[in-house]
């Protein structure tokens, strides 16, 4: 997609889009190819399931984290006058 593409589903300047892109390109998250006047960029999926893989140990812990506040705050709702 062109920025302009990308920036139309978001509420905010086609500036900014093109930032928060310069930065993804950056990290090797999306790849930039020019075509003709205009650039797409292109989400680089292996580099994704990379990240995902990544946070997967901590999802795990973040779950079980607000599990126990869900517990936490049912117990404090119930004991409630």
């Amino acid at each position: 997609m062109t920025p302009n593409a990308i920036a139309e589903h978001f509420d905010t300047s086609r500036q900014a889009v093109s930032k928060h892109l310069q930065i993804l390109v950056e990290c090797q998250l999306v790849k930039q190819e020019q075509q003709g006047r205009e650039i797409y960029y292109q989400l680089e999926v292996a580099k994704m399931k990379e990240i995902d893989k990544w946070l997967e140990q901590f999802r795990k812990i973040w779950e079980d984290r607000f599990n126990q506040l869900d517990t936490i705050f049912s117990n404090i709702k119930q004991n409630k006058p």
